[in-house]
């Protein structure tokens, strides 16, 4: 009782296409899409008209289709590399050397698990679960996050926000109101299909203050200044629509679609996405 999807043949092309633009620099196996803590910003892009400019002036065509054949796969298949390739398309007009060797690293990722497939194996006991994760590291903080039904994972996002917030805790608070949004429109989906389950859907989040905002009349004073969000979020609490409940850092999926992850947690996290099926979120929260 379960469904495979792959692309592998499709990566196979792609690779073999592009493989005489893979620098002498990303010929080694790369387990992760992104590097740790890699800040790909427009002060990478070169100036116009410099020598910069000039030197990147041919690799431009090859960036654009990469960027476009990365997101052909982040929305298909392959979820995690989501984060880096919305990255990447932010650039597409003017990119830079470090931005090519970013889409390079992706590249040669995906050739080194171009047999991953995209599982579903269908679990009945699990209703509709949201996982919602935001990265409070840049200027406008990256929200992430993945929508299961039945276990399997069938939608998820990965996008910078439109506003500047204040801490941590606003980030992840914006980002779970960019999650109901969608999650609003996949409940009325199913309401017409009559696959809607009885009572709330569940959004997971790992911020304790998040997830105060929406219920704690005290923390609700703290949003003054984002009133009508935090009323959209709090409103949809209160009517039952979702219920927001808070999941430890460590087993948080959604983590790997706001940034670049070390090795070792990003397998983790890989890991736990795969099993999920398999496991309640509430054991995997124990």
């Amino acid at each position: 009782g379960s469904l495979s999807l792959s692309q592998e043949l499709y990566i196979k092309d792609l690779v073999s296409k592009y493989a005489s633009h893979v620098s002498a620099g990303h010929t080694r196996k790369y387990d992760t899409p992104m590097e740790e803590g890699l800040r790909l910003s427009a002060d990478d892009c070169p100036a116009v008209g410099s020598e910069a400019a000039d030197q990147m002036a041919p690799k431009k065509v090859v960036y654009m289709a990469l960027v476009g054949a990365f997101l052909w796969l982040a929305n298909m298949t392959r979820h995690e590399i989501a984060h880096v390739t919305s990255q990447l398309a932010r650039f597409i007009s003017n990119p830079g050397a470090t931005h090519f060797n970013a889409a390079m690293r992706v590249l040669t990722y995906l050739d080194g698990t171009r047999s991953r497939k995209l599982k579903y194996t269908p679990n009945a006991s699990l209703p509709l679960h949201v996982l919602v994760d935001s990265s409070w590291e840049t200027k406008f903080s990256c929200s992430g996050a993945y929508f299961f039904f039945m276990g399997c994972p069938f939608h998820w996002f990965s996008k910078m926000q439109r506003s500047v917030t204040l801490s941590s805790a606003e980030s992840e608070f914006f980002g779970c109101m960019l999650a109901l949004k969608d999650t609003l429109w996949i409940r009325q989906v199913q309401l017409d299909l009559d696959l809607l389950q009885p009572g709330p859907s569940m959004m997971w989040c790992d911020s304790k203050s998040a997830v105060a905002m929406a219920f704690d009349p005290v923390a609700f004073k703290n949003t003054k200044h984002i009133l009508r969000a935090a009323e959209f979020l709090k409103h949809h609490t209160l009517c039952g629509s979702i219920t927001i409940l808070h999941a430890k850092g460590v087993i948080m999926i959604a983590d790997i679609l706001t940034k670049g992850q070390a090795r070792p947690i990003f397998l983790q996290l890989l890991k736990l996405l795969d099993d999920y099926a398999k496991n309640s979120i509430l054991e995997l929260t124990t």
